[in-house]
């Protein structure tokens, strides 16, 4: 193998593992919400593009052209690396702000539990609105949507996509099942629902 075909060849593995890291981002593109979030997506790949449209220069090019190429490709990759170094901090920076907004609602719905679990000790009236069932559901589904929510730190890519939905299923039943008790609570008689 020539020094030129390992060039090649090194340059051909380190635009996969580009377009690895691309995918993974790409994954929780769905985070995005503004149009600067997307754009650094679409310059990604246009990047991607230009890498794979210089390797293709770097196969056909001759002796004379090798190095003028070669120097080219070499600006080239060094642009897609920084893009997607700078993608990938954006990126995290969006998973970062989704988990501490989902941990903050957490704590918002244990606290209203708190209240309701205090509420239900003072009482121990049985006609509580939030019966020991209740009670019992919530709190399992407080822990699962906070442990799902903890798997979230860990994982990236697919993955990460992944455990975002299964912890965006828990949450809406969780809601749901709150949203449910406080309507109860709202329509039962005066003093017989929890502050």
């Amino acid at each position: 193998m020539t020094e030129r075909d390992a060039y090649i060849q090194k340059m051909e593995a380190e635009q996969r593992e580009a377009t690895a890291r691309f995918r993974e981002i790409e994954a929780q593109a769905d985070l995005a919400d503004s149009e600067d979030s997307l754009d650094v997506l679409t310059g990604a790949r246009a990047f991607s593009d230009d890498v794979n449209r210089e390797l293709q220069a770097l196969r056909r090019a001759d002796e004379r052209d090798w190095e003028r190429v070669k120097a080219g490709a070499e600006k080239t990759r060094g642009r897609l690396r920084e893009h997607l170094d700078r993608a990938g901090t954006h990126w995290e920076g969006l998973r970062e702000g989704y988990r501490r907004q989902r941990e903050a609602e957490l704590k918002e719905l244990g606290a209203q539990m708190d209240g309701w679990i205090a509420a239900h000790q003072r009482t121990r009236a049985e006609d509580s609105l939030l019966t020991r069932e209740e009670l019992d559901f919530l709190t399992r589904g407080l822990k699962t949507s906070g442990e799902l929510l903890k798997n979230l730190r860990h994982a990236h890519g697919h993955a990460w996509k992944t455990a975002r939905d299964q912890y965006e299923a828990s949450w809406r039943e969780l809601q749901e099942r709150s949203r449910h008790i406080r309507a109860e609570g709202a329509a039962a008689p005066e003093g017989a629902s929890p502050p």
